[in-house]
């Protein structure tokens, strides 16, 4: 009798057993495992190292798992080495891209963001990162984490010629930020419109106006607001009252 009621239970455990290894696992290489990491910048995807040409381009703080890091020949300088990344996308694809345009971490900012030199309060403050921006975590000490933007950052949004500053590679406390994919997502979308909107050159300007439109049209953005008073800075001063003719009466 225990053995009857046994066997179902065997042939299930056999099945999932079968399953699980049946299940394609990453390709890491030996003494490699597969890690999650998020791209600085829009970057191509090789099929191989020294291949001349990417095959697709990679989105600003995509996810993507790492299966192995090589490090190979420089092309300009074969006395150095360069570190490459093989990656797989959420698609499956696979390829190589460069390794030192990877972090571990993302995160979009949903408030405002002090970033100092050191990882502590006493430090120099450098700058405050207002939301809006995508940011990437390099290494994290405590509730310290060094971060990573990639460009220069914007003070402020709301002026018609923002402050930029250079604060990569420094300290803040991540607090008011968001690491939820689709936020960072909806930051991306954001800034990049932004960063155009307020590029000097004239066509790109306009893209970035349509696309923050578009933004405060669909209202469904975390970052709807923000993209309204971007585009509020955008009215032009109305002219200034021509002075009276010398004599003229006054009214």
């Amino acid at each position: 009798m225990y053995l009857k009621r046994l066997f179902p239970l065997l042939v299930i455990s056999a099945v999932v057993i079968s399953t699980a290894c049946g299940k394609k696992k990453p390709d890491a290489a030996p003494g490699q495992s597969a890690r999650i990491a998020y791209t600085i910048y829009q970057l191509g995807l090789y099929e191989k190292p020294d291949a001349p040409k990417a095959t697709e381009w990679l989105n600003r703080a995509e996810m993507v798992t790492v299966l192995e890091t090589v490090s190979v020949p420089n092309a300009k300088d074969p006395s150095k080495k360069v570190e490459w990344a093989k990656i797989e996308r959420t698609t499956g694809k696979q390829g190589y891209c460069d390794a030192t345009r990877l972090e571990s971490k993302a995160f979009v900012v949903t408030g405002n963001l002090d970033i100092y030199n050191v990882n502590q309060i006493s430090g120099k403050k450098l700058a405050t990162v207002p939301e809006g921006h995508v940011g990437f975590v390099v290494e994290e000490r405590g509730d310290w984490a060094k971060v990573r933007f990639g460009y220069k950052i914007f003070e402020k949004w709301d002026q018609p010629k923002p402050a930029q500053k250079y604060v990569d590679q420094q300290w803040a406390q991540l607090t008011g930020v968001s690491y939820d994919p689709v936020a960072i997502g909806e930051g991306v979308e954001f800034e990049a419109a932004a960063r155009r909107f307020f590029d000097i050159d004239a066509k790109k300007k306009a893209q970035g106006k349509k696309e923050l439109e578009t933004i405060v049209n669909d209202g469904k953005s975390a970052f709807t607001a923000l993209a309204k008073n971007v585009l509020a800075t955008d009215v032009e001063a109305a002219p200034a009252e021509a002075p009276a003719a010398e004599g003229a009466a006054a009214p």
